[in-house]
């Protein structure tokens, strides 16, 4: 009797990482069929832990032969649908992968590999007086997906996004070759710089793990100063917010400098809406910065107090605040097990949680909010809203967390229609979404130059012939 084509390639699969790390067993790949959000669960077809190089080539060249699809996969934390399969295929979990390789704490860069936590990371830094930019997200998360992702950080307000601190990388590629971009591609030991190379480490970066396997990343890691100081403030709308972070955002002492609305600073998220009371502000706004010295923490406070009087002249409803000392903690000693998980956010819904997170330029964060407002309370939603500030005032993160009953199709529908028209209407102001599920990635492409489409095509065609990497994701 012949075997079947999926024992055959599960025998492979086994002969490549061992027994133990493969299986086609139902109840396991059901595991990694969904997550928090509000796209729909798919299977994959095998689950494969692979722990080094080779065994990501080997896999990667037997599913480049069968056709057969492969979906990277670490902690399982996003909330965008990134690694629901969409064609089934090898689920690759990475979480085994997980060695800090290098740490020079001379020239401030580290390589890791995909597994390293946000938890593992900071111990090992925390002991030589260093930092990462720790995202408001769980321990557990991954480092390495964060950068690859353009995901945010606590030091964003002032370094950009986790995307730009990455140095050098090592990718498996769909068809099984080994490359390596940056300064270690001349020099194996020297993983410092992408620059001034051509950037080629842009071909793995926001592709949603559609072009390769990253598998070592270089990563630049930052001292700690001892000082830290905290500046809060809240106002009653999102344009007297607005104008107090442009102004404070222009003087750049600031590592975050974000706003949140009342809805968001409930934790948990109100579910279903419920009315801000009316005696309560509207946003609330922390300001973190970290100084060497008393004076340097002083000229900090006193260029906050000269903003808060700026804007408060101009007639401005913003006013200092007490933030809580817990919710302080939250912002500030990252990772966070406080509000750094997204399950904090959605206790009152039932397990569901998306978003239209988006970059934004600061300038239309008050007109796209007022919509989103609009668009999410008329779906019984909270316009829980989270504006962040990117390297002083150049740009942001204009983002929506919405809770929703995940256990009801019909209230998860119903949230997916309110995000979906959030997004078009940030769309039409200039905001681009990041870690876009599919339905993101079609009104991206609606919208798309074609120029930009077909070297899209071209690019995911040279490094992907057969169409394998975690395919359907970019939907072109």
């Amino acid at each position: 009797m012949l075997a079947k084509r999926e024992d055959i390639i599960l025998d492979e699969l086994a002969s490549i990482v061992g027994k133990d790390n493969v299986t086609a067993a139902k109840h396991i790949r059901y595991a990694y069929s969904y997550d928090l959000s509000f796209v729909k669960p798919k299977m994959p077809d095998y689950v494969v832990m692979a722990t080094t190089v080779e065994q990501i080539q080997d896999i990667m060249r037997l599913a480049n032969r069968e056709k057969i699809p492969v979906i990277p996969y670490t902690a399982g934390t996003n909330i965008g649908g990134l690694c629901i399969p969409e064609r089934g295929g090898i689920l690759l979990d990475l979480k085994r992968m997980n060695k800090i390789i290098k740490l020079d704490v001379e020239s401030h860069y580290a390589i890791i590999e995909p597994g390293v936590s946000h938890a593992k990371f900071a111990m090992e830094l925390y002991k030589h007086n260093l930092r990462w930019s720790w995202p408001v997200g769980p321990p557990s998360a991954s480092v390495f997906s964060n950068a690859l992702c353009h995901g945010i950080g606590g030091l964003s307000g002032r370094y950009g996004l986790n995307s730009e601190e990455i140095t050098s990388m090592e990718v498996v590629l769909p068809t099984g070759e080994l490359v390596r971009v940056g300064s270690c591609a001349i020099n194996p030991e020297e993983w410092h710089s992408v620059l001034p190379l051509p950037q080629l480490d842009g071909l793995f970066k926001g592709w949603l793990g559609t072009s390769g396997v990253v598998t070592k990343l270089g990563v630049r890691v930052h001292p700690l100063p001892p000082i830290l100081k905290v500046f809060t403030v809240s106002c009653e709308n999102m344009e007297d917010m607005y104008s107090y972070m442009r102004n404070l955002g222009n003087y750049e002492i600031c590592d975050d400098l974000t706003a949140v609305s009342w809805w968001l600073a409930q934790v948990p998220i109100p579910y279903p809406y419920k009315p801000k009371p009316d005696n309560e502000p509207e946003w609330f706004s922390f300001a973190t910065t970290f100084s060497w010295t008393e004076k340097e923490k002083q000229a900090r406070e006193e260029i906050w107090e000269m903003v808060v009087e700026e804007e408060q002249k101009k007639g401005s409803s913003i006013k200092k605040t007490v933030y809580p000392e817990e919710a302080l903690k939250a912002r500030t000693q990252l990772p966070s097990k406080i509000v750094g998980t997204t399950k904090n956010y959605c206790k009152q819904a039932g397990g569901g949680i998306s978003w239209p997170g988006t970059f934004t330029p600061a300038k239309y964060w008050a007109k796209v909010y007022n919509e989103w407002k609009k668009i999410l309370i008329r779906h019984s939603l909270s316009p829980s809203v989270r504006a962040t500030n990117y390297r002083g005032v150049h740009y942001g993160m204009l983002r929506a967390m919405i809770p929703f009953n995940k256990q009801n199709p019909e209230e998860t529908e119903n949230a997916r229609q309110a995000i979906i028209e959030c997004l078009r209407v940030d769309l039409d102001a200039g905001g681009i979404p990041y870690k876009p599920p599919v339905d993101f990635a079609l009104e991206i492409n609606k919208r798309a130059h074609p120029g930009y489409l077909s070297l899209l095509k071209q690019v995911k065609k040279l490094l992907d012939p057969n169409d394998i990497m975690n395919p359907g994701k970019l939907a072109i």
